[in-house]
């Protein structure tokens, strides 16, 4: 199941607790391995979530740094002038 389609398994307001208690066991698949959910919400540290796209904001603030790829990657825009920005890295 993939997160949009999770959205009618909720109901507001929930708990980070209930939202485990459920689902917590659900594995979210990362580039560099694996974290559960109740992993993705203990990072987050919210109470309550009044809505699905305020739980679905949390998860996505609740992964590792690892799960959004290389760090300081950007490919739209040079650096700023007077720096130097990210080491360049040949794939």
């Amino acid at each position: 199941m993939r997160l949009g389609e999770t959205a009618r398994l909720f109901e507001s307001p929930i708990t980070p607790e209930q939202v485990c208690a459920e689902h917590g066991d659900l594995v979210v698949e990362l580039p560099d391995g694996e974290a559960t959910v109740t992993t993705v919400l203990e990072r987050a540290g919210d109470d309550e979530y009044e809505s699905y796209e305020a739980l679905r904001a949390s998860l996505f603030c609740g992964l590792p740094a690892g799960a959004v790829g290389r760090l300081g990657y950007n490919d739209r825009d040079a650096p700023p002038v007077g720096e130097d920005g990210p080491t360049p890295v040949s794939l």
